[in-house]
């Protein structure tokens, strides 16, 4: 599973426990006692709960985490044909062990921004199970620093 697919697995579970999803657009009636969670661009969760003794003016407790992995994101529009195989460019991000990755069967997951029309766009979470890619290594007597 990708990270950015990480918040919308979060909201399930958090509905299902019990929190009510809050919009940041709105204004909020929140109630001690209840817990809640909002989300932002698809890819931050925020959860959060009050209490059943609060009371305005109280501290709070704040805890937070980060997560996202080394992954390899396709660069846009970079499709190409050659010799009867489709290429596609993809750029690193993060630290990862590149070399692990290549000569070995790899699925697409992550978030896609799709046209819906002239001015119009919308967030789809993809995740193809089956493997439909490949970063081949080097030829052997093709790389000098071998």
């Amino acid at each position: 599973m990708r990270s950015m697919q990480l918040p919308n697995e979060a909201k399930k579970l958090l509905m299902k426990a019990g929190f009510v999803q809050v919009s940041k657009r709105d204004n909020w009636n929140l109630e001690a006692g209840k817990r809640y969670f909002f989300t932002r661009n698809y890819s931050t969760i925020v959860a959060f709960t009050i209490g059943k003794k609060y009371v305005p003016g109280n501290g709070c407790y704040i805890i937070g985490a980060h997560t996202d992995s080394p992954c390899l994101k396709l660069k846009l529009i970079s499709k190409v044909t050659k010799g009867g195989y489709l290429e596609v460019g993809v750029q690193t991000y993060g630290g990862g062990l590149w070399h692990t990755w290549f000569d070995h069967d790899l699925t697409v997951a992550g978030r896609v921004i799709m046209r819906e029309g002239k001015d119009a766009y919308s967030h789809k979470l993809v995740r193809i199970e089956e493997p439909i890619m490949r970063i081949p290594n080097l030829a052997i007597h093709l790389d000098r620093n071998v």
